[in-house]
């Protein structure tokens, strides 16, 4: 399944949802991950559409099954969640290996109901 994480220089989760100008995309199942490619996106402006931003991104990541941020608004969330895609907001800026090498392992053993739903669905698309 592809994850992406919202982030500034490709090695942590680090970026708000909303201002992310790079989201990195991996492919990840229970036996490793490969990294797919940077989704690039112009700066949001003060007195641009931030709902258009929010949709443009969200539509951008809607064959992710799950994006970790640093922060996301909740009509953010709600816009991200339409594309059904899982937000999962991290407390401080994490190693994007980390993360991955975590959801592999959890992967590889006993997915919460959320996760394997998520799998599942990446699987059919």
């Amino acid at each position: 399944m592809k994850v992406a994480f919202c982030t500034q220089d490709g090695t942590l989760v680090d970026e708000h949802f909303g201002q992310a100008e790079r989201i990195d995309v991996y492919d990840v199942d229970d036996t490793g991950f490969s990294f797919v490619e940077s989704r690039t996106f112009a700066p949001r402006t003060a007195d641009g559409d931030h709902r258009e931003s929010t949709e443009n991104r969200a539509s951008a990541i809607s064959d992710c099954a799950i994006i970790y941020v640093i922060a996301i608004g909740g009509p953010a969330a709600a816009v991200v969640v339409r594309h059904r895609v899982h937000p999962v907001k991290v407390s401080e800026p994490q190693s994007i290996q980390n993360l991955l090498a975590a959801l592999q392992k959890t992967l590889a053993g006993s997915p919460p109901p959320w996760l394997r739903k998520a799998m599942l669905a990446s699987a059919s698309a």
